[in-house]
C-alpha cells in the first residue's frame, strides 16, 4: 500500500504524518515512513551531526542519508554516509525513482511525506500515481502560514518556538518563496483525493496519536511591521493568484 500526504510548510504536517504512520501500522506493524524522499532540497542536502540542520556542502560534521534496496526486507532503507555526495540531483532523483519498482509496497506500505514543491514533475507524477491514496493537507488561514514560516526562519526553529518574541524581521522574497507554493498546492487536480485542513486537526493530547497543539500564540504578533506588511500584501497576492482554485 501506498499513502501519499502532499503539503506545504507550516500546516501541521510534520505531527499528522505520525499519526498517520500510526494508522497504517494499526494495519501492518511493518509500514514505514519516507520523509521527503523526491523533494530537491533532500537530493542533494547534508546533515548536521545530531540533525541540528542541513548545507549544500559537505564537511567533517555533516553526511546524507544513502537509500538504498534491502534485498532482505524487499524494501527501501537507508543508512547515513559520511562522505561527499557521488550523484548530481538529476542522477540521485533517477536513481531514487529506480528504487520505487524494486519496493514490495504488500509486505511493507509506505507512507510518502513530501511538501510538493521543490519536486520535479516528474517525481510528483511517479508518486501520486502509483499511490492507493491520496492526502492534501493545507492551511486555511494564509497569513497566519505566512507568519508561522517568517517566524520559525527567522529564528531557525520549525519545531516549537519556546518563548516570545517581538519585531522579528525576515526578508520578503524568503517568504514569498512558501506563497508560491501555496499557489501551487492549490492549483493541482485533487479529483478523488482526500484534503484535510491543518483547522480540522483533532490536536488533542493523547487522542489517537496527534499531540496537543504548539505554538498557539498568534506568529503575526511576534512580527516587525515591515514584515507585517510583507505577510499582508503577500497574502492577498495568494488569494488572487488562487482565485476559483481556494479551498
Amino acid at each position: 500500500m501506498i499513502v501519499n500526504l502532499w503539503t506545504t510548510p507550516r500546516t501541521g504536517s510534520n505531527w499528522y504524518s505520525k499519526h498517520l504512520l500510526a494508522e497504517l501500522k494499526k494495519q501492518n506493524s511493518k509500514a514505514i515512513l519516507l520523509e521527503q524522499y523526491l523533494n530537491q532540497f533532500r537530493l542533494q542536502d547534508y546533515m548536521m551531526s545530531g540533525f541540528s540542520g542541513s548545507v549544500y556542502e559537505y564537511n567533517k560534521f555533516c553526511g546524507y542519508k544513502f537509500y538504498y534496496y534491502d534485498h532482505l526486507s524487499k524494501s527501501i532503507s537507508f543508512k547515513l554516509k559520511a562522505e561527499p555526495r557521488t550523484l548530481n540531483i538529476e542522477e540521485e532523483e533517477n536513481y531514487r525513482l529506480s528504487l520505487l519498482d524494486k519496493h514490495n509496497f504488500t509486505s511493507t506500505p509506505v507512507l510518502f511525506y513530501s511538501h510538493i514543491l521543490p519536486m520535479s514533475n516528474k517525481a510528483y507524477q511517479k508518486l501520486f500515481n502509483m499511490a492507493d491514496k491520496n492526502i492534501f493537507l493545507y492551511r486555511k488561514d494564509i497569513k497566519r502560514q505566512l507568519s508561522s514560516y517568517a517566524l520559525s526562519y527567522a529564528i531557525s526553529d520549525f519545531y516549537k518556538v519556546k518563548k516570545n518574541y517581538s519585531g522579528i524581521y525576515l526578508e520578503e522574497n524568503i517568504i514569498k518563496g512558501l506563497a508560491d507554493r501555496i499557489v501551487a498546492w492549490h492549483a493541482l487536480d485533487k479529483t478523488n483525493c482526500d484534503v484535510m485542513a491543518f483547522e480540522d486537526l483533532d490536536f488533542i493530547s493523547n487522542k489517537e496519536n496527534l499531540p496537543k497543539q504548539q505554538n498557539s500564540d498568534d506568529p503575526f504578533l511576534a512580527l516587525d511591521d515591515a514584515t507585517k506588511d510583507s505577510i499582508l500584501k503577500l497574502t492577498e497576492n495568494v488569494k488572487l493568484s488562487i482565485g476559483k482554485n481556494l479551498l
